[in-house]
């Protein structure tokens, strides 16, 4: 059986990859965007893979890993990086990270909130091209009753930060209902109709798959209050460009604050970067761009390979054979 092990991206150091290395492992680590074929060679040699970069391991790509054990993926959303289906019908668990980047997303998040809320970013960028003057009230961010759609831990985290640090009221959607934090943080549950209608700002953090691609559609969006900010640092998809085009035309969307942004249709993505920053604002996919989220998602993911490659199982695992 193969004894290396493929590790993509640049967000592991060095030091870190230690553990494999001291028990019998060597390291395979191309730090460019591999393509589908150099994945599928890559792999053909591996018995674990660290999935720390931006390529798309494809059910062609783990076809040909015939030692292939486990993909270890660095972070939560690994249905946009992996084919979990097609790794489990080839006998290939999965594992992601839970726990390791809550904060740092939170924090981004909130930044990004206050950014559109304060119109931050706008503000700056009119006074460095020398249009500064006559700025616009804006309203606390306490003032403000704010969504959150999904409430998973980085969910957890943002409603910690809303009301434990500005006493916003915080409002939520979920597949399924939290009642124990709705009575610990004071939050309240509402269907994804009444929250679209009730709030004045809506943030988007709800992992991306088949059920959610296109969850905030023209329908939530049309039955925003005017003025709504919305804000989205789960996956781009989620929200329908097309509607977000619509709804920030149409003042429905004051204003909207993306990390990472879509690709397709080219001409609704052209018109929605011609509204930066007057209405819109991306940053490029920064949630968990912290030292310590990093660290300590390698730290996971490599403790996860070891316990499969040891024991053949592993509590983080997320396609259960």
């Amino acid at each position: 059986m193969s004894k290396n092990i493929l590790v993509t991206g640049t967000s592991v150091r060095a030091d870190l990859l230690q553990p494999l290395i001291d028990a019998g492992y060597s390291i395979d680590n191309p730090t460019h965007l591999l393509t589908e074929t150099e994945l599928k060679e890559a792999l053909k040699s591996s018995v674990a893979y660290l999935l720390g970069g931006d390529e798309y391991a494809t059910k062609l790509a783990l076809s040909s890993a015939r030692d292939l054990k486990v993909v270890a993926f660095l972070g939560m959303g690994y249905e946009s990086f992996v084919d979990a289906q097609a790794a489990r019908e080839l006998g290939i668990l999965v594992t992601n990270t839970p726990g390791t980047l809550s904060n740092a997303v939170a924090e981004l998040t909130i930044g990004l909130v206050l950014c559109s809320t304060r119109k931050l970013y706008l503000y700056a960028s009119n006074w460095a091209g020398g249009r500064s003057g006559g700025e616009d009230k804006q309203r606390d961010l306490a003032a403000l009753h704010v969504g959150i759609v999904g409430l998973g831990g980085v969910g957890i985290r943002i409603a910690e930060i809303l009301r434990g640090g500005f006493g916003c009221k915080v409002s939520y959607y979920s597949r399924s209902r939290k009642r124990p934090l709705e009575d610990k943080l004071g939050i309240e549950y509402l269907d994804l109709a009444g929250l679209a209608s009730q709030v004045e700002v809506m943030i988007i953090m709800t992992p991306s798959n088949a059920e959610t691609k296109g969850l905030i559609g023209e329908s939530q969006i049309s039955a925003f209050r005017p003025g709504t900010i919305l804000v989205n640092t789960a996956r781009p998809d989620i929200v329908d460009p097309l509607a977000l085009l619509k709804g920030i035309e149409t003042n429905r969307i004051e204003y909207a604050a993306f990390d990472d942004f879509y690709e397709e249709p080219k001409d609704a993505v052209a018109k929605l970067k011609a509204l930066v920053p007057s209405k819109l604002m991306v940053t490029p996919h920064i949630g968990s761009l912290t030292h310590q989220a990093r660290d300590g998602m390698a730290r996971k993911a490599i403790a996860s390979i070891l316990n499969i490659l040891s024991t053949g199982t592993d509590p983080n695992v997320v396609n259960g054979q």
